[in-house]
């Protein structure tokens, strides 16, 4: 050991100043993203490739030198109906991201953009894609030259078949059919991801290799408004969060962590769903300890859950939890919390405080530098971030998107792997209803084997949260790289 020593003191001090700088450099040379083309453009599209009718504005980025036999490409969308893909884009997954304090919270206009040290360029090909109507996907002009009603895009079916062969088109112009294929959705868009792992594989000739479902919100009649007073899955599946949320502003009798939202979600499946269900059937004393179980875990006065029969929905909750204070929590995010707009009503949902509507404001300005500055991309029409009227436009009349369309690719496609993120904290899709009902719905051992869920702190958007992206991010590449 001593020898050791008199050696190590014998080190020339600018050696050891070259020695700490070389260090340094090759830490920073692994956390640098690998070289990548980034390139945006449209895409003609139409149910007659030879007469098409609208075309799909989109960002691509693909590695440097890579093999297209083994490097995949990742097609990504948001949700909405009515969003571009800004969101995913800018805030989780890209190359690029917004700069944010990393705690949930939006940062202040204008934002800037910095290098996203989690970006998924580093194990997958990107392509973000803006449906009709969104960003700068516009319907092309009639024969006569005058503009086309868009309308027959806005719906369900319409949605799947125009993103499919989007997917389609894009393969076959950057001849990339000998890739790896997975598609990756938020929100509305996990119901997008559920349709197109069936219908391309069963229209259009494109097995997927991987689905990831990003806070998604599947088709789920079962769990659509109104809700009859004898339906209990909303209220079971939405306990959990409400629970973790109360737990995070310290008004749950549970932990703060995995273990305390594991003790929610199994007395949601029994205890609860058991009480919710023989509650006609308990004396008064069972009653009150029931409610006093319930409001305990969800933060929540005991009589007001008395006055609910045990159901307190997001809008009590939210307008409830925090109501000394003054504050009001978001819907897709309970970890923030702002001012009441209208504190006398307690039982409406409220103005959102960090509505999609801010998030939009604070992405576009930077959005658009980097679009014009760094990609040239320089055109007059308007970037539309949320179009609110394909929302109200949109035609729901269909079973796609359902947690039997994914169960479905999964049983048919053995080469298919399908993997759920959710945040714990997001009471606009919550992360138990998609673990329920597809672990419900994959019924084949070997599909089930193949889907998998994970979930962190954070709300719809839990990759505002830093340690949360660069969790998830490792997660999806561990996913991604797995043996099929």
């Amino acid at each position: 050991m001593k020898m050791k020593s008199i050696v190590l003191t014998k080190i020339p001090p600018l050696l050891l100043g070259l020695l700490a700088w070389f260090a340094v450099s090759m830490t920073a040379m692994a956390d640098k993203l690998p070289d990548y083309n980034a390139a945006a453009g449209m895409l003609k599209i139409g149910k007659d490739p030879e007469r098409p009718d609208a075309e799909m504005f989109h960002i691509a980025y693909t590695l440097k030198g890579a093999d297209p036999a083994t490097r995949p490409v990742t097609f990504a969308f948001n949700g909405g109906p009515g969003a571009s893909s800004i969101y995913l884009h800018l805030a989780a997954i890209g190359p690029k991201t917004i700069v944010t304090a990393g705690d949930g919270s939006f940062p202040s206009s204008p934002a800037r953009l910095q290098e996203n040290p989690d970006s998924w360029i580093r194990f997958t090909d990107l392509v973000f894609i803006d449906p009709v109507g969104t960003g700068y996907s516009r319907m092309l002009p009639g024969p006569d030259g005058k503009a086309v009603d868009p309308k027959p895009y806005y719906g369900v079916d319409a949605d799947v078949d125009s993103l499919a062969g989007f997917i389609r088109q894009w393969l076959t112009v950057n001849k990339r059919w000998s890739s790896p294929k997975a598609i990756a959705g938020e929100s509305y868009g996990g119901q997008r991801v559920a349709g197109l792992s069936r219908v391309l594989a069963e229209q259009y000739g494109i097995n997927l290799n991987r689905a990831v479902l990003i806070s998604p919100a599947l088709n789920v009649p079962l769990l659509a408004e109104p809700f009859p007073p004898y339906e209990l899955l909303h209220s079971v599946t939405l306990l959990p969060t409400q629970a973790a949320i109360a737990a995070h502003h310290g008004k749950s009798t549970i932990r703060n962590d995995a273990a305390g939202f594991k003790t929610a979600e199994d007395y949601a499946l029994t205890g609860y769903l058991t009480g919710l269900a023989t509650l006609g059937r308990m004396n008064a004393e069972e009653q009150t300890a029931f409610y006093a179980k319930v409001g305990g875990l969800i933060g929540i006065d005991p009589a007001l859950v008395a006055l609910n029969r045990g159901r307190v929905g997001e809008a009590l909750f939210l307008n409830n939890l925090l109501a000394a204070e003054g504050k009001v929590l978001e819907l897709y995010d309970g970890t923030q919390a702002g001012d009441n707009p209208n504190p006398g009503k307690r039982d409406e949902l409220a103005a959102s405080p960090r509505s999609l509507s801010i998030l939009s404001g604070v992405l576009l300005p930077p959005f658009m530098e980097y679009l014009q500055k760094d990609l040239g991309y320089v055109t007059e029409r308007p970037y539309t971030v949320l179009n609110v009227e394909i929302s109200v436009l949109w035609d729901r009349k269909s079973t796609l998107g359902t947690p039997e369309d994914l169960a479905l690719a999964l049983t048919q496609n053995t080469d298919l792997k399908a993997m759920v993120l959710h945040g714990y904290h997001d009471l606009g899709a919550t992360y138990f209803v998609s673990r329920y009902v597809l672990e419900q719905s994959v019924q084949s051992p070997d599909a089930r084997k193949r889907l998998s869920f994970a979930t962190y702190p954070g709300g719809h958007m839990f990759y505002l949260l830093a340690k949360s992206r660069a969790e998830s991010s490792a997660a999806v590449r561990s996913f991604y790289e797995s043996a099929p």
